[in-house]
Formats: C-alpha cells, sequence, structure tokens
C-alpha cells in the first residue's frame, strides 16, 4: 500500500508540473513593455483611491447581508475576489474558501481513517487549494487570450463610433452593447465607472487593473496622451487595431510553429510512465525491485525531480513571450 501511494504521489507531482504544457505558448503580459508599463503604473498610482472599490464588486457587496459584506471585505477575501474577478467567476469570495475548505476537510480526515498516513494527509492539505488556484489562473488566461482576440473588433467600433461624431463614453457603450463577453462585459464596467465617477482616467486604469494585457496598456496610454496633449484619437485607434491583429496572427503561426515543441514535451512527459506499465508487463521482478527496495525508491525519486526540472525546461522553452 505505502509503494502504490508513493508511486501515486510521483505520478501526481509529475501530471501537475505536466499541466505547465497547455499553457498559451504566448501570453499578453506586463513586464515586457517597460515604457508602457511605467507611464500606466503612473496613472494608476496618482489616481488611485483605495476606498472606492470596482462597480461590478460594489454591486455583488450590496446583495450580501451584513454580516457576509463584512466577511467579504476582509483583506484575505478581497484578494480571493480579486483573483475571481480577474478569472470571470461569479462566486463570492467566501463561497469558494468553504468549498475548498470543506473538500480539504473531506479530504484529510478520509485519508486519516482509511490510510492512517500523517504524511499523505498533510500533502492532501494543499491539494484542493492548488487545484482551485490553477483553476483560476487557467480561466484567466483564457479569458485574457480571448479578449486579446476580440479588441481589434472594438476598436474598431469605437473608431467608427468617434468618426461619427459621438464621444469617448458613448463609444465605451456601443462596444459593451454590440461585443460578446468578456469584453463587452468589462466595457459595460468602464462605462459605469465613467457616468459614476466622471472621470475617464480611472475608469481606464480600472480597467487595466482587470484585464493587465498590452492591447489595453496600449489604449489605456493613447487615450491618456491625447486626453492630455492632444492628438487624433480616431488615427491612434486605427493603427493600434493594425498592430494588434498583426500580433495575434503573429501568435498564431508562433503556435504552429511550435507545435512539434509542445508534442516532444508530451511525449518526454508520458514515455517513462508507458516504459513502466511495459516493464511491469514483461517483465514483473525488474519492476518489483524498483518500486520495493530502498535504492529503488530513490531511482524513482531522482528520476521524479529530474523529470519536474524537465517538464519545467520544456515549457520554458516552448512558450515565447510576444
Amino acid at each position: 500500500m505505502n509503494t502504490l501511494i508513493f508511486l501515486a504521489l510521483v505520478a501526481l507531482a509529475v501530471v501537475c508540473l505536466s499541466m505547465a504544457l497547455f499553457v498559451p505558448i504566448s501570453q499578453p503580459r506586463l513586464k515586457y513593455s517597460t515604457m508602457l508599463k511605467r507611464r500606466v503604473q503612473a496613472l494608476a498610482d496618482e489616481n488611485r483611491e483605495q476606498a472606492q472599490a470596482s462597480i461590478f464588486r460594489t454591486k455583488k457587496l450590496d446583495s450580501l447581508s451584513p454580516a457576509m459584506r463584512r466577511i467579504e471585505t476582509l483583506p484575505v477575501m478581497e484578494r480571493v475576489a480579486f483573483s475571481l474577478e480577474l478569472a470571470g467567476s461569479r462566486l463570492y469570495a467566501y463561497q469558494l474558501v468553504l468549498m475548498v475548505g470543506v473538500i480539504t476537510l473531506v479530504l484529510v480526515a478520509g485519508c486519516w481513517l482509511w490510510l492512517h498516513n500523517i504524511w499523505l494527509s498533510l500533502i492532501l492539505l494543499a491539494v484542493p487549494s492548488f487545484i482551485a488556484w490553477f483553476k483560476l489562473k487557467r480561466n484567466y488566461l483564457n479569458r485574457l487570450a480571448l479578449y486579446e482576440q476580440q479588441m481589434p473588433e472594438a476598436l474598431d467600433i469605437m473608431k467608427r463610433g468617434l468618426q461619427a461624431g459621438y464621444s469617448f463614453a458613448d463609444t465605451i457603450k456601443l462596444i459593451s452593447e454590440q461585443m460578446p463577453n468578456p469584453i463587452g462585459r468589462e466595457f459595460a464596467l468602464v462605462f459605469a465607472d465613467i457616468n459614476y465617477r466622471k472621470d475617464v482616467r480611472k475608469a481606464m486604469t480600472g480597467l487595466l487593473e482587470r484585464v493587465p494585457s498590452i492591447s489595453n496598456m496600449a489604449l489605456t496610454s493613447a487615450v491618456q496622451v491625447q486626453r492630455e496633449t492632444g492628438g487624433n484619437l480616431v488615427e491612434n485607434i486605427d493603427k493600434l487595431a493594425k498592430i494588434i491583429r498583426d500580433r495575434f496572427k503573429f501568435n498564431r503561426q508562433l503556435r504552429t510553429l511550435s507545435a512539434e515543441g509542445r508534442m516532444s514535451g508530451w511525449v518526454l512527459v508520458l514515455t517513462p510512465f508507458v516504459l513502466f506499465g511495459v516493464m511491469s508487463i514483461t517483465t514483473p521482478s525488474y519492476a518489483h525491485e524498483l518500486v520495493t527496495t530502498p535504492e529503488g525508491h530513490k531511482l524513482l525519486l531522482a528520476g521524479a525531480v529530474a523529470m519536474m526540472l524537465g517538464t519545467w525546461w520544456i515549457s520554458k522553452i516552448i512558450k515565447i513571450e510576444v
């Protein structure tokens, strides 16, 4: 039984790390656009008001009872709620924490009552939290990728609206009405921010905080520069839409060209498990020595560590930042 538990833990660790190969090879990040990041960060620091929550967050809190609202506004819950908002989830922070807590309690209690293994029970304490974090991260990346894909069409709507004589706030409303989620919902929040706060700068920096993408940084910077120094916003938006389309097209080509590397990564990760299964069938005594002796356990542990490092390195190689 201990041998099976040991092998299961090794397999779980390797599979969890290999899931990194599912992450898109090109991700919109802030750290690779230093000049834009510095400017937008300065705008955010200048206009940030800690007392004001987002419109979406405020509406959600209004529907709670006073007691639940106090729990939901705890600092830890605020961080969880922000992660849920980034992932596009409609759960409350206390609901996620309660769900993870109940699942963790059931797993740990079941493991202790069934196996009486303290180490496995301690490991299971972190498994539900890790799965919840991984799911939120995955949803966030998918939502961010979809937002980036919708951005050029939204900018075209904004450009046509400005050319037709609409105000900037009205073009934001047009995008929220004509575009599907997630970009439609985000621009609806921007429009609500403008209406409530009468400040385009705060609304745009709030959008950037919720959806931290390079496209949003460029749009926010273009809008702020135009409002401060003047210029042709329509022309800037038209050029920005073309750049984003070219960047998205390049990302697709890059993903196609790197498909071989991702397939090689999967083959390298799964081959040891396949070989072990084949050896267990063809030469059971050889596999038995590997899983039942201390020397075999050391070899398995060394192999697991090497596979983790290899998986991490492969994932770094096939992910190209654009």
